[in-house]
């Protein structure tokens, strides 16, 4: 039998939340502790697959009760509620390693709902072989973020959404695993300071909300995507950050590929002529600058192919193509195959929780 443990110092409100889920959930058993000290003690006995917790407000108490409730059970779900203000919740959420939360006042089916959801994710883990494999994939994306490489960073991220999507078909678990890339994300943003962090929060709780993103791969990559624009926009702001400048060109011009910026913007962003920084780009990456920018987009080019429905002129858009059959005949000259080709080639390579599901919406 599964076992939900509600804290909530407030006894009229604690009963009413235990009355709540024992008819909303007549196959669980609820207990109620009324201090986090009790709470930690059930906890303690190892039978709660489930701690909903009142919060009040995020205090030392409150915070070393939660990171001690993840000790005990690692793999156990929180669901806080709270009557705090919207932003001081979400960052404190996901920087705890919260699963969800809800605002007060909510609704009873509010609160069973969200507790049903999340029984089945305790009940129904992703498996330790994909929580290693995540793990190991966001270490990589830590080493790499540590030497400021964007592009590292961007390509460990499609690395994973690659793997997870060849190791299982599982569309619940796609998607918690997705969710679960990202607040591993938001935790390597942590040391950014708390403007950063709201952001990555934000960007988690839309990306929480929008289950249709969670089961598409391109969708999934563009909110990692963003939350690393985030990340090392971060970065830039700081000049304690050492970066050196070669690190620094090289990541605004690959942050900036799709928007199709040009030598003359480039130099200008690295306070060099155009002349000097196309010897000095051609230097550190060993082709010149226009080359390295068509590749950049045409790999861009064949993700958006492969993993959504996107029409060939959108893509082409998207890439600051302005016109289409220049955009086609710059892919066939680098691939050997016209878009549409290789679109038709290599349809088998999407995920099984794209196919079926529409095109991407942005």
């Amino acid at each position: 039998m599964s076992c939900v443990l509600i804290l909530n110092e407030n006894r009229l409100e604690r009963d009413n939340m235990r009355a709540i889920l024992a008819r909303g959930l007549p196959q669980a058993e609820v207990l109620a502790a009324g201090a986090p000290r009790q709470a930690l003690e059930l906890l303690g006995e190892g039978r709660v697959s489930l701690l909903i917790a009142d919060v009040p407000w995020f205090d030392a108490d409150y915070c070393n009760m939660i990171t001690s409730a993840k000790e005990l059970s690692p793999d156990m779900p929180i669901l806080v509620t709270s009557t705090g203000r919207r932003s001081d919740i979400v960052a404190n959420v996901w920087r705890l390693g919260v699963q969800d939360y809800l605002l007060k006042p909510y609704r009873p089916e509010w609160l069973t709902a969200a507790a049903e959801v999340m029984m089945q994710w305790s009940a129904r883990p992703a498996g330790e072989w994909e929580e290693e494999h995540r793990e190991r994939y966001l270490k990589q994306a830590a080493e790499h973020m540590q030497a400021f490489c964007y592009k590292k960073c961007i390509n460990t991220t499609k690395d994973y959404l690659d793997s997870l999507y060849q190791e299982t078909d599982d569309i619940d678990v796609i998607r918690f695993s997705a969710l679960s890339f990202a607040e591993g994300l938001a935790r390597l943003g942590s040391p950014l300071g708390p403007s950063a962090q709201l952001k990555l929060s934000t960007v988690i709780e839309r990306f929480r909300l929008r289950f249709d993103q969670q089961g598409r791969r391109h969708d999934s990559f563009l909110v990692f995507e963003k939350m690393w624009g985030i990340i090392f926009d971060a970065i830039d702001e700081d000049r304690g950050y050492q970066v050196s400048d070669k690190q620094r060109v090289l990541n605004y011009v690959d942050r900036n590929i799709k928007e199709g910026i040009g030598l003359d913007e480039a130099a200008e962003y690295a306070n060099m002529s155009s002349s000097y920084f196309s010897k000095f780009f051609k230097r550190i990456t060993g082709v010149n600058f226009i080359t390295y920018m068509m590749d950049g987009k045409i790999s861009a080019a064949k993700s958006m192919l492969t993993d959504t429905d996107m029409p060939v002129i959108n893509i082409a858009y998207e890439l600051s193509y302005s016109e289409t059959n220049y955009f086609g005949k710059a892919f066939k000259k680098k691939v050997g195959l016209t878009p549409t080709e290789y679109r038709e080639q290599h349809q088998h390579h999407r995920g099984p929780a794209l196919r079926g599901e529409g095109g991407v919406s942005r």
